[in-house]
């Protein structure tokens, strides 16, 4: 995601760099580099979920950031606890599933 938007900062960088050397202009870093591109960027990212780039959300990873859920105490430990396991549903190891004694309380 980091590495996506400073590629596009660069990029817009380099635009404004030939912009201006085409018209003779003098170049200002403060105004080739936009500090609204990398926040813009890190917002959507968080607020949807997808992570990777906004134009490219379609191949970006989804669900990485979630909502964090507090209607009791007891609902935010558990949404906090929560690990992804790449298991499918239909697979019958038991084991991964199982809440371990020392993981309670």
């Amino acid at each position: 995601l980091f590495r996506g938007i400073i590629r596009r900062i660069n990029t817009e960088l380099s635009n404004y760099l030939k912009r201006c050397v085409e018209s003779n202009r003098n170049f200002n870093l403060t105004v080739a580099i936009k500090p609204s591109t990398l926040s813009n960027g890190l917002k959507y990212s968080l607020a949807t979920g997808n992570w990777g780039d906004q134009k490219k959300a379609a191949s970006s990873t989804a669900g990485v950031s979630q909502v964090l859920n507090r209607y009791t105490f007891a609902s935010t430990l558990s949404h906090l606890r929560r690990t992804n396991t790449p298991i499918g549903r239909d697979g019958k190891l038991a084991k991964p599933r199982q809440l371990h004694n020392t993981h309670w309380g």
